[in-house]
């Protein structure tokens, strides 16, 4: 994974660290600024592995009742969690975070759009 932006509805808030291992947040940006259920206590750095968990977290369940409809949307064969990441970005409407997974995704387009399919 070569890019890798947390942002706070416009605002990017933590990147990926040189090595591809960590998500650290910027400087300037408040530890209350942060998702508190993935930067915990004072952590500025957080494990990749960890930032997959998370994510993963914030998708549909498997169990969902139309959930072979929505990844038919998505253009998914089966339920990938990972898949279905990349295609939400991790969006919620409860909270302003979300991942970014390159340079040309904006706020306007992920919370705009419905169920992306892969390009």
């Amino acid at each position: 994974m070569a890019y890798l932006k947390l942002m706070f509805d416009e605002r990017e808030i933590a990147h990926l660290s040189e090595d591809g291992q960590y998500l650290c947040a910027n400087e300037g940006v408040l530890q209350y600024d942060l998702p508190l259920n993935l930067f915990i206590g004072n952590s500025r750095k957080v494990p990749l592995i960890d930032v997959v968990v998370w994510a993963k977290k914030r998708i549909f369940p498997r169990n969902r009742m139309d959930c072979k409809e929505i990844l038919e949307m998505m253009g998914l064969p089966n339920y990938n969690a990972w898949e279905i990441v990349k295609r939400t970005n991790a969006c919620l409407m409860e909270d302003p975070f979300w991942l970014r997974f390159s340079e040309a995704e904006t706020f306007e387009d992920i919370s705009s759009a419905p169920i992306r399919k892969a390009s």
